[in-house]
């Protein structure tokens, strides 16, 4: 299968505030440029109006024939009123905010936007051509390839990721999950620990070169909000809507590649018969059945993929596919408060999920286990799940990364430790120097 070249992005990036690049390499899917912001909105963290200003922000743009793409962070769930009674924007009670200081929600309108569509391995222009900078943009991607940044030479700063938890401190997490497990307060819950290093501001393009060089994953997105910079190497959709048809994509279920095509094959087949990898995806599954019936056409959800086994360059994973017919008038602020935070790093039910994740974690997510994403000018949408990624804050340069797994009863405590280094370890390469 013929692959694209991740265009030479750091001239870009170095003179433009905004920078998306959503990302697929293979050739049969699509991806986008989006540089520039003629128009944004910000939320520093949960409160009140928070998705009806994105939602009002989105169809504004709509209206105009114009796309909008950006972040949702997870603890934007604080205000979504997602207990019985609560009104609709009262603030849920949430673990303190994430100690990276990231913006919960950033969204703006390129100015322009390129799009590589499937079959095409060069971009074509979509929106800004006569801008009297695209020309310096598109020269960028026409000419060759930059040489790798020598990080050794590169001042400032360097301290590699380092856990948040030791093992330890992660097992007792863990031991607790499982009380609530037992007490059948939760059926499955993700359990994620922080990472923390540092990387010069000036190194975020690159870190990303190598991330998506290591990983090759199809829902990867370069976002750069100032010195905000996302590098996120996802392999998971959250929410696809094309027309009336809306479509999410859990994951759960991971081993790592083998050595050897005979060891390969070998993981590959365990995850496919684990008992307990088995387990964890149909709860999800169930779950999204759920929330996408919350806004679809009687009898219209479906599952249309249950276990499908996806190989990515470090790992195996396993992946279902629900969808459904969308009723007529519903907008994106309705699926987004009958479905966010995604089932696959929340847990069932998700309510009790989420009370324990904000207990034992500690503090908020920021923009990890949310969603990069664009609506365009029809007002389709795709959202990734925002996870095998690293936070860049360029002014201070700290570097952010959190790695988990679905813990169920069936679930052994070494193994989801030894799960999270796994997960981690392609995030840790790309600040070796």
């Amino acid at each position: 299968m013929a692959v694209r070249t991740l265009p030479n992005l750091q001239p870009v990036v170095d003179a433009h505030k905004h920078v998306a690049l959503i990302w697929d390499e293979r050739s049969t899917g699509r991806a986008w440029l989006a540089v520039g912001a003629s128009k944004s909105i910000l939320v520093d963290g949960p409160q009140p109006g928070a998705w009806t200003l994105w939602d009002r922000f989105v169809a504004d743009a709509t209206a105009r024939e114009a796309w909008t793409v950006g972040w949702l962070g997870y603890d934007l769930h604080a205000c979504l009123g997602m207990t019985q009674g609560e009104a609709p924007d009262a603030p849920r009670n949430a673990a303190p905010e994430h100690p990276g200081g990231w913006p919960t929600l950033h969204w703006w309108e390129p100015e322009l936007l390129l799009e590589w569509v499937p079959g095409e391995l060069q971009p074509s222009v979509v929106r800004g051509e006569s801008l009297p900078w695209a020309p310096d943009v598109l020269a960028c991607l026409e000419g060759p390839s930059s040489e790798p940044l020598d990080f050794a030479a590169l001042e400032g700063d360097w301290q590699p990721l380092t856990p948040g938890w030791g093992r330890e401190m992660y097992l007792d997490k863990f031991d607790a999950v499982q009380a609530a497990l037992r007490r059948g307060d939760i059926y499955e819950m993700n359990l994620c620990m922080p990472w923390q290093g540092q990387a010069p501001g000036q190194a975020s393009w690159s870190l990303f070169e190598r991330l998506a060089g290591v990983t090759k994953a199809p829902h990867s997105a370069y976002i750069q909000a100032g010195d905000h910079r996302v590098l996120c190497a996802s392999p998971e959709r959250f929410l696809e809507k094309r027309g009336q048809t809306l479509r999410s994509q859990p994951i759960k279920g991971t081993v790592r590649r083998g050595g050897t095509q005979e060891e390969d094959n070998t993981l590959k087949f365990s995850l496919l018969e684990s008992e307990k990898e088995r387990a964890e995806n149909v709860m999800i599954v169930d779950l999204v059945r759920n929330d996408l019936s919350r806004v679809a056409q009687p009898n219209s959800v479906e599952v249309d993929e249950l276990f499908g086994l996806h190989t990515f360059s470090t790992v195996h994973q396993m992946i279902s596919s629900v969808s459904c017919q969308l009723q007529p008038e519903v907008t994106a602020e309705d699926v987004l408060r009958a479905t966010f935070p995604m089932g696959s790093m929340t847990g069932a039910p998700k309510l009790s999920a989420m009370d324990l994740i904000a207990s034992l974690e500690g503090h908020g997510r920021g923009v990890y286990s949310g969603t990069i994403g664009y609506v365009d000018a029809q007002g389709d949408w795709d959202f990734n799940v925002v996870i095998r990624s690293l936070m860049h804050r360029a002014d201070t340069g700290r570097v952010d990364a959190t790695v988990g797994g679905a813990l169920t009863l069936l679930a052994q405590g070494d193994d989801e430790y030894n799960e999270c280094l796994l997960k981690v370890a392609a995030l840790k390469s790309c600040l070796e120097r």
